[in-house]
């Protein structure tokens, strides 16, 4: 009975590790119906901050609402059509005043995420740096292109779809600064390996110059013909970073086919005449 006590006890102290490992993001999560007080605004008085999912009957599209209540007015935003949405509340850069984060799906695995500030009377929407798959809109858009994978050390991890050599998920960093969330990072979308990444690899039908990456060190080379790769990384502009089935990485040089309009070429040869298969998504 003492061995299973000392058991259990050993186990009730792991869950908060546990938990915070299995979400990071949960810390800060904020639950649909459910209100909580903070300062959002930095005055020293609580503010009553409320998390709503909402559906319509007649076509079912769902949307977020945030609602605060500050000295007894209360006020509103309502996002528009976004499934699944999910919300946040932190001080991401430090200064007392809190992010109110809002993500969701517009349609088809297109994410976006909005952040709010409260001033104690209205909501302000804050920018974020362009990030989105087509790249039109200007420099900055009024969300960030992607949901919320991470948020750590003053910093913010989005997620979204993105199209080079095929459509992947890839991740950009930012930070918020004089109230605009700008690029944090390397200048690269990163692409995660998972499960699925082997099944949408890109094969060759020729052999492709690349330069192979191997301990810091660069070495000239070629992914010979049939060899399966997966691409990695790249700032869908000049340069895409993969890793052969056998486990080599390096990049390659990339180039918007501009005599196509879309796409991409890779030694000045379109890509639709280098590999089996590019696997672009709709």
């Amino acid at each position: 009975m003492k061995a299973l006590c000392v058991f259990l006890l050993a186990a009730l102290l792991a869950l908060p590790a546990a938990a915070e490992t299995a979400d990071p993001l949960a810390r800060y999560a904020l639950t649909d119906g459910q209100s909580v007080e903070m300062d959002l605004d930095g005055d020293g008085d609580l503010e009553t901050l409320t998390f709503r999912v909402a559906g319509s009957d007649i076509d079912g599209d769902e949307h977020a609402g945030i609602a605060v209540e500050d000295g007894g007015e209360t006020a509103g935003w309502n996002s528009e059509a976004l499934f699944y949405p999910s919300a946040y509340a932190t001080d991401i850069d430090g200064d007392g005043i809190v992010e109110i984060l809002v993500c969701g799906d517009w349609a088809s695995a297109d994410y976006a995420t909005y952040c709010l500030n409260w001033d104690g009377s209205t909501f302000t929407p804050l920018p974020f740096a362009n990030a989105s798959r087509s790249g039109d809109g200007g420099d900055y858009l009024y969300y960030g292109y992607g949901y919320v994978q991470s948020i750590k050390d003053g910093l913010i991890t989005l997620c979204g779809s993105q199209d080079v050599l095929g459509t992947y998920f890839g991740a950009r960093v930012f930070a918020l600064q004089n109230g605009v969330f700008e690029f944090a990072d390397d200048g690269l979308w990163h692409f995660p390996l998972d499960e699925y990444s082997w099944d949408r690899a890109l094969v060759p039908t020729r052999d492709i110059a690349a330069t192979f990456v191997e301990g810091g060190a660069e070495t000239e080379g070629v992914i010979p013909e049939g060899e399966p790769f997966v691409i990695t990384a790249s700032d869908k502009a000049g340069v895409a970073w993969f890793q052969t089935k056998d486990g080599r990485e390096g990049y390659l040089a990339i180039a918007p086919d501009e005599a196509r309009g879309w796409g991409f070429t890779v030694g000045g040869v379109p890509e639709d005449e280098l590999f089996e298969m590019v696997p672009y998504a709709d």
